[in-house]
């Protein structure tokens, strides 16, 4: 079929020159609309750029194993932070533990972590197991967190009643990487037995399920009092802890790592359904990369520690932050502050040792 323009005109009796006017109309009309608006835009974007917004700063926090401690107090102080600076935003990242927190911080110029004293120490040093791989001298310490316990939990039948007798049975004693880990084998080698237990690299709620089930007869984590998933062990079969001071006591042990300490779990620890042991304490801190904005790193600790940030802190770990006290953080000032972290603990009037001093 031919398609007759000139019929076309002549049947619709000049409304296809009206149609044709208006699509004129139409279209200066949209063409004009577009400068008004483009312009308007780019006046808008003008505008816009000479707003002195704050510059936005991305930061991971590493974390730790679900049923831990590490992920709770992360999580604490990104919510803590983030409802009061928007500039400052978080994401919050799982991990084994202390000695993978000390790694990732070390190598990640964007980086906080969780870590133990114990990992921080060897890890700046490049001691101990550190030694292989090289010193993590980026790492720099911003606060106390909470005091870890070492808590080797059995059945209520099992017939390990001593340390020691954990040789030759299957020992749960956290994840690769973890500080947990590192902790039961430091114990057994200075006691001549490590080569007599089989490691099983589960922490958390793994590790819970590997003692309930008998893969494991022993659960090791080095955690904070109360701890979720311990409590939830607690509650659903009998238990007991295992004294590990006493052999601490005997090998030398604190003399070797002198940032153990020793103590005692709480009686209320667990409601009552755990008998007080003997046992490890190990300072549990906040390290940030050097090169963390101080002025970050700064806030950070104006937030966590006003009176409403530690309320918020204390309610997010089931009162395990009750130990981030002013008193309490010079603590882990093992190695050298944070430059931020410098700023925050001069304002309060702690003294810095020499060996903490910042070196940025």
């Amino acid at each position: 079929m031919q398609f007759n323009l000139g019929q076309l005109q002549r049947q619709s009796g000049g409304t296809f020159y009206k149609t044709l006017s208006y699509l004129k109309v139409g279209m200066m009309f949209i063409v004009l609309s577009f400068v008004i608006t483009f312009s308007s835009c780019e006046r808008t974007q003008e505008a816009l750029m000479t707003v002195d917004d704050p510059q936005m700063v991305a930061l991971t926090i590493a974390g730790g194993a679900p049923g831990g401690t590490f992920s709770p107090f992360a999580n604490a102080v990104s919510n803590i932070v983030m409802q009061h600076e928007p500039h400052l935003m978080f994401t919050v990242e799982a991990s084994p533990g202390a000695v993978e927190n000390t790694r990732r911080v070390n190598d990640n110029p964007n980086y906080l972590g969780v870590t133990f004293v114990s990992e921080s120490y060897l890890g700046y040093h490049g001691q101990d197991f550190f030694a292989e791989e090289g010193a993590k001298t980026n790492i720099r310490v911003v606060t106390l967190l909470y005091i870890a316990y070492a808590q080797a939990a059995v059945l209520a039948d099992s017939d390990i009643q001593n340390f020691a007798d954990v040789a030759g049975r299957k020992v749960a004693n956290g994840a690769m990487g973890s500080g947990s880990a590192k902790t039961i084998e430091r114990l057994t080698r200075l006691l001549g037995i490590w080569d007599e237990i089989t490691p099983v690299f589960k922490g958390g709620n793994d590790g819970v399920e590997a003692l309930v089930s008998g893969e494991v007869d022993v659960f090791q984590w080095l955690v904070s009092v109360p701890n979720e998933a311990m409590a939830q062990l607690a509650a659903s079969h009998e238990i007991r802890m295992l004294n590990m001071d006493a052999p601490a006591q005997e090998s030398g042990f604190y003399e070797q790592y002198p940032f153990y300490q020793s103590g005692t779990l709480p009686a209320d620890a667990y409601e009552g359904k755990v008998a007080p042991v003997n046992t490890l304490l190990m300072p549990t801190l906040l390290i940030a990369h050097k090169d963390v904005p101080a002025e970050a790193v700064y806030t950070i600790l104006k937030r966590v520690y006003t009176a409403e940030g530690l309320e918020a802190m204390i309610a997010a770990t089931g009162g395990a932050a009750a130990d981030m006290t002013i008193e309490n953080a010079p603590k882990v000032f093992i190695t050298p502050l944070h430059t931020g972290a410098y700023k925050f603990w001069r304002e309060q009037g702690v003294e810095i040792p020499e060996h903490a001093m910042p070196v940025d």
